[in-house]
């Protein structure tokens, strides 16, 4: 299907984030035919497809990284250093959060996620989200100086979803990679890990956590940090009696879903609740059309996505054709999203699990295939 708009003025184009999406937009400056392209950069891409690789000690924090300044000027595309709070729609100026005003014609955000997380305690755990990807890199410091003293920390993460899974994973293989010893323990509300997965990949799933001693507790609620843990609620206890538990931990890490960054509320433009920016399958903003968005900040209307880095670059050449089609007047197309997606947990200690549908693969060669992905992605943009 496809859209034709009229042309706008041509001022500048104002990428807010540095998202998958836009560093294929950077990449392809030329196509969009515009004076001047901003890109408002609040620091550094850190590649999520390998952040739990960083945990776990087989990637340095600076493999996992680019920086979208040095991409941006190789091709032509202002960068300024900035973070996004509000947006003045009548004068069509972005505002950022040092107090600058930036006009433009046409807006494309790009702003990935974060990972919601209770407030910690004052004489709790350290609490620690799987998002922003500089939490797992602090972590790992944390974890490495411990081991050094001795210690053995109880770690208690938070979620049985792919993120959950692969962070539990990669703390046991820091650990061994450290010679140091831990106590983890992976809980999850769901009644089993990586729901929706093929039944069979989640038991071989199961014995290789059960082989490395990583203990799973399904039908919990985290409901808050305490001292010397975290309160969790079960779902399985019988009605009318106290269903709260305490769960001893040293490090609580929240891998429990992901959300879009609090300044979308910010923007007075419509959302969806608890997903991010409302989008048409243009990638446009149903109230706003000169307002585009992608990836994980994006919440499209009629397609309800996972949050995996594969949408976001699909998107991207459809976002591309529609922000120059928006600049000239010509026709938008649809993004259709694939309807399933490859994902690849690493797990550690040269170990993966792929799934894509039904079809699943689990081991070595697996994990091949994935830093083969990863590989060829970021040669991409370096």
């Amino acid at each position: 299907m496809t859209h034709h708009v009229p042309p706008v003025d041509r001022g500048p184009v104002l990428l807010v984030g540095a998202g998958h999406a836009h560093l294929h937009l950077i990449q392809r400056r030329r196509h969009l035919p515009a004076t001047e392209i901003m890109l408002v950069d609040p620091g550094g891409f850190w590649y999520s497809g390998m952040a739990c690789g960083v945990l776990g000690g087989q990637y340095s924090p600076g493999e996992d990284r680019l920086d979208p300044a040095r991409l941006a000027r190789r091709h032509g595309v202002r960068s300024l250093r900035g973070r996004l709070s509000g947006l003045d729609a009548r004068r069509r100026e972005a505002l950022l959060a040092d107090g600058r005003r930036l006009p433009f014609s046409v807006l494309s955000l790009n702003l990935g996620s974060r990972t919601p997380c209770p407030a910690p305690h004052p004489h709790g755990p350290g609490v620690w989200a799987v998002k922003p990807i500089p939490c797992l890199v602090a972590l790992r410091r944390r974890l490495v100086g411990e081991f050094a003293a001795g210690r053995r920390p109880r770690i208690v993460v938070v979620g049985g979803g792919a993120s959950g899974v692969e962070v539990a994973c990669n703390l046991w293989s820091l650990a061994r990679q450290q010679r140091g010893r831990l106590d983890i323990q992976l809980v999850t509300r769901g009644r089993r890990l990586l729901e929706g997965a093929p039944g069979r990949a989640v038991a071989w799933l199961g014995r290789l956590l059960k082989h490395r001693g990583i203990r799973v507790s399904t039908g919990l609620e985290v409901r808050g940090h305490a001292a010397g843990g975290l309160m969790v609620a079960s779902f399985d206890q019988p009605w009318g009696e106290d269903s709260f538990r305490h769960l001893e931990a040293d490090h609580v890490v929240h891998a429990a879903g992901l959300a879009a960054p609090e300044v979308i509320d910010e923007l007075g433009l419509p959302t969806v609740a608890g997903r991010g920016l409302a989008i048409a399958d243009t990638l446009q903003s149903p109230q706003a059309p000169w307002a585009f968005a992608a990836g994980d900040c994006a919440a499209m209307l009629q397609h309800r996505l996972p949050r995996l880095g594969v949408y976001g670059v699909r998107q991207a050449p459809v976002l591309l054709a529609n922000i120059a089609a928006q600049l000239t007047g010509g026709s938008l197309r649809s993004y259709r999203p694939q309807p399933h997606a490859l994902a690849i947990l690493n797990l550690g200690q040269g170990q993966a699990l792929a799934i894509r549908g039904r079809r699943w693969w689990g081991g070595r060669l697996a994990m091949v295939w994935k830093q083969w992905l990863d590989a060829r992605f970021l040669a991409g943009y370096r």
